[in-house]
């Protein structure tokens, strides 16, 4: 028998997987580079419910015709909310300016990935490819929300496809797996499309802890012979290398900020002659040129520091350019 639907429901996660793969067991949809929602349909209505439990209903107006695209009440998706660039794709930048401003624009579209609740009938415990599959035939896809496509077993060339046109990766879940509310499970993976750069060390911040530095502040030339504040990179540092690390920075420390225009500090800062390069994987960078994702990979020591230009960063804002 049907029963209410829950209040909340705390979103399955997934795991970080470096490298692409393919698999029979698997499908493999667009990882989209949006804001992560659960909507409950009931009554006609339509309640959003954020990764942290928060009501986000009034912020998005715009997809007040959601329930109109479902064919079944007491429905609960997961999805995520994106807006789309000129060129239809999912861009975080433009979702993020939406979320600044108080007007529906830019506008935002609900992407549906799983189906948790349908007709009041729970579903959490099913497979994915039967929630897929439920999801496909109560979802008619329309101008407001849309169910996400997805392949099965060819997770190579999918992944290879979505970096092609740009796009931030690709997730691969299990056809067998159930929902798991609020676990972080190996039965889902993403796989980010990741770029590489060398970047100038121009200091580190220290919260005065056991570990050497806590991040180290990086920076690119612009043409004008500037260096630009990068962002902070704190992953990728087993403990042997952030103590070698921290050895070479103790020699450059210097009292003034490299930086023409200093960066934002939440910690002390160390401040450093900038001749020190490291290579950073990251997945992009945001709107004012910061990395986003940003890991550690290893010193370049074979590298001078004034050939680290934001000319030759991968995915560096052409408005700051």
């Amino acid at each position: 028998m049907a029963k209410g639907l829950p209040a909340t429901i705390r979103p399955m996660l997934a795991r970080l997987t470096r490298r692409p793969f393919d698999s029979p067991a698997h499908i493999f949809e667009l990882k989209w580079d949006g804001m992560r929602a659960l909507a409950f349909l009931e009554g006609g209505r339509l309640r959003l419910q954020a990764r942290n439990l928060k009501d986000l209903t009034k912020r998005f107006p715009d997809l007040r015709g959601l329930p109109q695209a479902v064919a079944a009440d007491r429905t609960v998706l997961d999805g995520e909310l994106v807006c789309l660039d000129a060129d239809g794709r999912p861009s975080y930048s433009l979702l993020r300016e939406r979320l600044r401003g108080n007007a529906a624009h830019p506008r935002v579209h609900y992407i549906a990935f799983d189906a948790l609740f349908v007709g009041g009938r729970p579903l959490i415990g099913h497979r994915l490819i039967e929630r897929k599959r439920l999801l496909a035939s109560v979802l008619e896809g329309n101008d407001v929300a849309q169910a996400s496509e997805f392949i099965e077993g060819d997770g190579k060339a999918f992944f290879d496809a979505t970096c092609e046109h740009g796009l931030e990766g690709v997730m691969a879940k299990e056809k067998a797996s159930p929902y798991l509310p609020g676990a972080r499970s190996s039965s889902w993976q993403k796989i980010k499309r990741l770029r590489e750069c060398e970047f100038v060390i121009a200091g580190y911040d220290f919260d005065g802890g056991a570990r050497p530095f806590v991040s180290l502040i990086l920076g690119l030339y612009d043409p004008g012979r500037q260096l630009r504040y990068a962002g902070r990179v704190s992953e990728g540092f087993p403990d042997d290398e952030a103590r070698a690390v921290h050895s070479l920075l103790q020699g450059l420390v210097s009292k003034g900020c490299p930086f023409e225009t200093p960066p934002p500090q939440d910690r002390l800062a160390y401040w450093c002659r900038p001749d020190l390069v490291c290579r950073v994987s990251y997945g992009e960078f945001t709107p004012n040129g910061h990395l986003r994702y940003p890991v550690y990979l290893g010193l370049r020591e074979d590298k001078p520091a004034d050939d680290c230009r934001v000319e030759d960063a991968p995915s560096w804002p052409g408005s700051l350019r």
